[in-house]
């Protein structure tokens, strides 16, 4: 008996798109993860938490595509009457979409904790403290407690991919109600993540330009707020189970797309410095925290007498890290990111 009343399913699959979608937003942040780790281990000669995490985030990410693309291949993407022909697929299949949804909960949770973490070295105000480290915290409580929950729902977790296997079971509402509420919450996060930027950066002392410039950079978590928000839409589509290995894939896609997004936009601050060497004509001034004057070629000499009274003004100077690194890198852990030093030497001549 067919799932639409009885007419014929069409042979079509959606495992084509799945392996696609879920392999290019896998790719793409690895590209922006390895850039990050070449810029701060390379370049700068750090290597931080956030770095750290943004490492396993996007390891459990390439791990997630991988168990997708094996479950396509046993019948993810087709309807439950094609794939149910082969019992052993269809076990196989519920087998990997469990471990690939716990992949991609804690590859979500990581990359969103990897840019808590850098903004937690450039915040200054207590209050931003403790929202960042207030959103670490309950988002990693959630988000791990939803990863756990995908195999605790029976007393024999087998029975999740083997009905054939008895166990109790959680009622199919628990689960799923507490999913949506960990997507809601996760796609919270994201705007919160997203919008904190513009509160730290807006204060700056930089031309409004150069203030859009690294708020946007700084922001493109928003992006995987909405994907979060499209990825809830499907997970209430998917609670009837109906035709699960038909309905759950664009859910993994969408899962997919937030959490690239997510840890793409964790490691483009980082960036910063590669794109300055990459660009230097059209790079050099912009995210500077001061706009400082640039120097002379040459220190100029001030007669400020007749009689000889010279003045010479020496260079000012700035970290040689440059304070555009001040907003995208840390220097100092204690907020104070940028050295200034101001040296003037006077020589006074007298007359004959």
């Amino acid at each position: 008996m067919s799932s639409n009343g009885g007419a014929p399913l069409p042979l079509e699959s959606q495992a084509p798109t799945v392996k696609g979608v879920i392999w290019t937003m896998s790719m793409v942040p690895l590209v922006f993860v390895l850039m990050r780790l070449y810029v701060r281990v390379y370049m700068r000669r750090v290597f931080g938490w956030d770095d750290g995490i943004a490492i396993a985030a996007i390891c459990c990410l390439v791990a997630y595509a991988a168990v997708c693309h094996v479950a396509a291949n046993l019948g993810l993407g087709q309807h439950l009457e094609i794939v149910q022909k082969t019992p052993n697929n269809l076990i196989q299949v519920a087998l990997l979409c469990n471990i690939g949804e716990s992949l991609a909960i804690m590859a979500c949770t990581l990359g969103k904790t990897s840019f808590a973490v850098t903004l937690l070295r450039i915040v200054v105000q207590r209050w931003m403290v403790v929202v960042l480290w207030f959103v670490i915290v309950t988002m990693n409580i959630v988000n791990i407690l939803a990863a756990l929950f995908v195999f605790l729902q029976c007393k024999d977790p087998r029975h999740l991919w083997n009905p054939m296997i008895p166990s109790e079971c959680w009622p199919s509402d628990v689960f799923t109600n507490f999913s949506l509420f960990v997507g809601a919450y996760s796609g919270a996060q994201d705007f919160v993540l997203a919008l904190l930027p513009w509160t730290i950066v807006w204060k700056l002392q930089m031309r409004k330009k150069e203030k859009l410039g690294v708020a946007f950079a700084m922001s493109l978590g928003i992006f995987a707020g909405a994907a979060s928000i499209v990825k809830t839409i499907h997970l209430v589509a998917l609670s009837a189970k109906s035709d699960f290995t038909w309905e759950l894939a664009p859910l993994l896609i969408w899962a997919a797309v937030e959490d690239g997004l997510a840890i793409t936009a964790a490691s483009i601050p980082a960036l910063k410095p590669l794109l300055t060497r990459l660009f230097p004509s059209t790079s050099s001034d912009n995210y500077n925290m001061i706009p400082y004057p640039h120097p002379p070629p040459n220190p100029k000499v001030f007669d400020n007498s007749k009689g000889g009274t010279q003045t010479d003004i020496g260079h000012t100077t700035v970290h040689d890290m440059g304070s555009q690194t001040a907003i995208l890198e840390t220097i100092a852990p204690n907020g104070e990111n940028i050295n200034m030093t101001t040296e003037v030497s006077v020589t006074y001549n007298h007359g004959s």
